[in-house]
Formats: structure tokens, sequence, C-alpha cells
């Protein structure tokens, strides 16, 4: 199967319909791997965030992106180690990873990543000592450098270092350095849990590849590797959502709970620009629906009046994302700024309360 081959009914890239599974229960997860959880979401938002938080939080964009490309890194050697056959590091090694990273080529158009190309790797054949890709229109750089650092990181087992430079306003070249340090078993283990609660959410699937229907709404530009939302015009992408915790995660321990609240704000901003006051409105179901689709989890109660928002939401994917985009949907019902409240119950649930 060509994943970059598209479905006759719906136009979905079979990549996508037969690798990802959208589940009754909120949830986007790999085939055959129920711990790889994403999330399908407007990635222009991604590079937007690092720079906010930069800005927020008094560090440089520089050190945000290090924290980014590290801890982005570490749940790609995780995903990658636990999937990949056994035989494909002792297979790059033979035949060079021009073949390999033709594999990831093709995963990036149908995943929204952008066009990624090889440049090639020294020496040319055996163990690299440097290896070099383009990306054009990535979906998030320091994200694309993290994925590219951990997955050589894989077929290595060693350490890499990663830089990168801009080529022109699109294209960048990315180079990542293997060092002689082998890395540790405890190096390709993340802590991933299966998003455990059953959900009822329903699908109306294609006939022919059963993805969801209101995929159609969505186009595929397959020489460039980007998706866009048909009514909004807006970017999409897949992404793992260990990867975003990782990073959430490392941001919070190094500066403490400020980093959750600034998290929140800067998704409230872009959910502002993002939601239409239509889709805002729609209520317990149209809102429920959008957050399956998009993998975020399932609503399983939703209140909103003039001056309270109160969400409970199962298998919640980014908690500080949904308290952001919780924030959005109060404003732009009321008019007005809300106060939020949140936590998380001893059953997983989200519960947010917003006030006005």
């Amino acid at each position: 199967m060509k994943i970059t081959r598209t479905c006759e009914e719906c136009g979905v890239p079979l990549g996508i319909a037969r690798n990802l599974n959208w589940n009754a229960n909120g949830t986007i997860t790999q085939e055959g791997d129920p711990r790889h959880r994403l999330i399908f979401f407007e990635s222009d938002n991604l590079d937007r965030l690092w720079e906010r938080l930069s800005e927020i939080l008094g560090v440089t964009t520089e050190h945000i992106w290090e924290v980014v490309i590290d801890s982005k890194s570490r749940a790609t050697r995780a995903f990658l180690h636990r999937t990949l056959p056994w035989g494909v590091s002792l297979l790059a090694h033979f035949i060079g990873y021009r073949s390999m990273i033709s594999t990831i080529e093709s995963q990036g158009l149908v995943m929204g990543y952008g066009k990624i190309t090889v440049g090639g790797q020294y020496p040319r054949r055996g163990r690299p000592d440097r290896v070099t890709v383009y990306i054009e229109d990535p979906y998030s750089l320091p994200f694309f450098c993290g994925d590219f650092k951990g997955a050589a990181e894989v077929l290595e087992k060693r350490w890499a270092a990663i830089t990168w430079q801009a080529l022109d306003s699109r294209r960048h070249q990315v180079d990542v350095t293997v060092h002689d340090d082998r890395l540790e078993e405890e190096s390709f283990i993340l802590k991933e849990e299966i998003a455990g609660k059953p959900g009822d959410m329903v699908f109306k699937s294609c006939s022919t590849c059963g993805t969801p229907l209101e995929m159609k709404e969505f186009s595929w530009d397959l020489e460039a590797g980007i998706i866009r939302d048909n009514r909004s015009g807006r970017r999409l992408s897949f992404f793992g959502t260990a990867g975003m915790l990782a990073v959430f995660e490392e941001l919070a321990h190094e500066m403490g709970e400020r980093v959750i609240d600034a998290i929140i704000d800067v998704e409230r901003e872009n959910a502002l620009e993002a939601l239409s006051v239509e889709e805002a409105r729609s209520g317990y179901e149209g809102l429920r629906f959008l957050a399956a689709i998009r993998g975020l989890g399932l609503i399983t109660s939703l209140e909103v009046g003039e001056d309270r928002l109160l969400l409970r939401m199962s298998n919640p994917s980014l908690p500080s994302y949904i308290i952001g985009l919780a924030l959005a949907v109060f404003e732009l019902v009321t008019g007005r700024r809300g106060r939020h409240a949140w936590s998380i119950e001893p059953d997983g649930d989200l519960v947010v309360e917003i006030s006005g």
C-alpha cells in the first residue's frame, strides 16, 4: 500500500485511513499501539506557542526550543523503540539512511508535517557520523528536529546532537550528528498510559476507507505535506500527545506551575482566533463532536450560561489546551473574559469551571 494514495470516495490518504483509529472514547490512536495517542490540531499554533511562552516566562526562545527538541526526541525514541521491527536498525547500516528516510518523507506528507527530503549521510554506508535532511514548510521546526533526533537515536542506540539553519523563509536544513556514547535502555522508556475510560461517540464513516466522514472537510496537499481546513483555511497536522506532555512537564519542572497558566493563556489566545462564534455556540453535541474528531477527549457534560461554563471530559489529551479552549468558548459565547478553576478527578476526568 502506498500511504500517499487517497481514498476515491472521501480523499483521505490511505496512510491515515489504515494507520489511525478514531475511537468512541474521544481519542485518536495509532493502529496496533493504543499507547500512541494523537491529536488533529492547528499546527501553526505550535511555533506561536513556543514564542509566546518565551515572552510570558521571560526566557529565550532558544532555551524553549532546546526543551522542546529534547522532550520531543524522548517521546519519539519511546514510540519508535516499541514499534520499529528489530531488524530496521541493522538494515539501515547496510543500505544507508536514504531508503529509511523515504518512509519518513511519505509519513510526513500524510500527517501534515511538511515536505521532507534526504540530503545525505556521511559516510555513505554503514554507521553514519552525520545525516542531513531538508524540511520545507515544517509543521513545527523544533518538533521536527526532536522527531529526527529521536529517530536517529533509536536506529543507532547512541546519543545524537541536532543543528538547523534556515535556507529561506520556508526551507530548512537539519543535521543530526551521532555521538559515540551509547544510550541506556531506560532512555527508550517514557510513561504513556492507555486512555482507559470507554465512550459512546459514534462517527459516520466513509464506506470505502472507514475514516470519519467529517475528514472530507479537510484537504491534503500531498506535494507539500500540508493539511488545511476547507472552511477556515487553517493548517492542521496529526501530532502525538506524549511529546507535548513531555515538553510541558519539563518546563513545569524547571520553572514551576506558572508554566501551566502560561500554556492555558496562550491556548485561549489561539482558540479565540481559530474558533468561530457558531462553533462556540454549537452546544453540548457540537462541541462534543468537535473535541472527539480532534482526539482531545470525550465531553461527558457541558453547561454554558451567561456567567458560568462547567465542563467535564473523560480521557483528556492535553488538559492545559482544553482549559484554554473552554476559556475561549466562554468568551465567544458571553463576550466576557472568564476566570478558570480546574481539577483532575480520581477517575481521570478533567473538570473545568469558567466564571465571568
